[in-house]
């Protein structure tokens, strides 16, 4: 089972990564079309998930254009710190009676514009984001070149 493991992340860690920046690419097409054509106003914590999201599409589809697994452990720190804000505004969401910092009366880190199925707000579509990004880059490894020789 670990061979066989070890095997498909040889084979397929260049295309891991490549996903993982379709996935960001795809969350930042999306929060633009949700800020620019539906007119949601992003509050402060959807505006650190962007900071978070947005360089993360780009640096992981060039590095998987490159082959470069180096960019690794920064997507991971960064689609971890992501997941983290995720979190604390989802759970904001859910428990509105709470005070946060980041809350002000012109952008409300409350507001659910979207719910879909009465649990998947914006926030927890970036947190599946993150998620998935991170366990994509937790897959990616550089490829063994040796791999399959016998010693």
């Amino acid at each position: 089972m670990a061979e066989k493991l070890e095997q498909l992340r040889n084979e397929h860690s260049q295309e891991a990564l490549f996903l993982a920046g379709f996935v960001a690419l795809f969350a930042m097409m999306a929060s633009l079309y949700l800020s620019e054509i539906a007119n949601f106003i992003p509050c402060k914590l959807c505006w650190y998930q962007r900071i978070i999201m947005y360089p993360l599409a780009f640096l992981l589809i060039f590095a998987g254009m490159r082959g470069d697994f180096n960019i690794r452990i920064y997507g991971l720190a960064m689609s971890f710190t992501g997941a983290f804000i995720s979190i604390y505004h989802y759970q904001l969401q859910l428990n509105p009676e709470q005070h946060s910092p980041f809350c002000s009366a012109f952008e409300s880190c409350t507001v659910q514009y979207l719910n879909v199925y009465g649990f998947m707000s914006i926030p927890f579509m970036a947190l599946m984001g993150f998620i998935f990004i991170f366990s994509l880059l937790i897959f990616a490894n550089q490829p063994d070149t040796n791999y399959g020789e016998e010693e």
